[in-house]
């Protein structure tokens, strides 16, 4: 699709083209023959055949859009595979942050049973129970 709208557009640029340098060429021609017969200005008479290249820049700018469009959609292809790709990198990523985060827990959580089953010496415990209790309690 995009190898037609590509070649599509050239061929619309080089007819407009084309018919441009012949309209400009029949056009001197024309005006040489009729100031040859009838006299008069020369600018006046290429100003009234001017008009009449509408088609071919037409076809000079559909061209060129068409060919504008079909860069843009194979950019716009390239965009989208890229994104995919990071998406998929990124569910990757996060699925093996989840499995080592889950690694992790399980570890704490044995290395918390293994702290509870080691009993604590007596002489680590302090116990001050001659101290007011200092407790602050928000009243609000």
């Amino acid at each position: 699709m995009k190898k037609f709208l590509i070649g599509f557009g050239g061929f619309l640029i080089v007819l407009g083209a084309g018919g441009i340098i012949n309209h400009i060429s029949m056009t001197f021609k024309a005006v040489q023959e009729e100031q040859e017969m009838y006299g008069g200005s020369v600018q006046f008479m290429t100003l009234q055949l001017i008009g009449s290249l509408e088609p071919y820049l037409t076809c000079l700018i559909g061209g060129g859009v068409i060919i504008s469009i079909a860069l843009f959609l194979n950019e716009y292809q390239k965009r989208s595979e890229l994104t995919s790709q990071l998406i998929q990198v990124l569910s990757e990523q996060r699925s093996a942050q989840k499995e080592d985060k889950v690694q992790e827990t399980t570890s704490k959580q044995d290395d918390f049973n293994e702290a509870k089953t080691v009993p604590t010496p007596p002489e680590t415990i302090e116990v001050k129970s001659n101290q007011d209790d200092e407790r602050f309690y928000w009243k609000g």
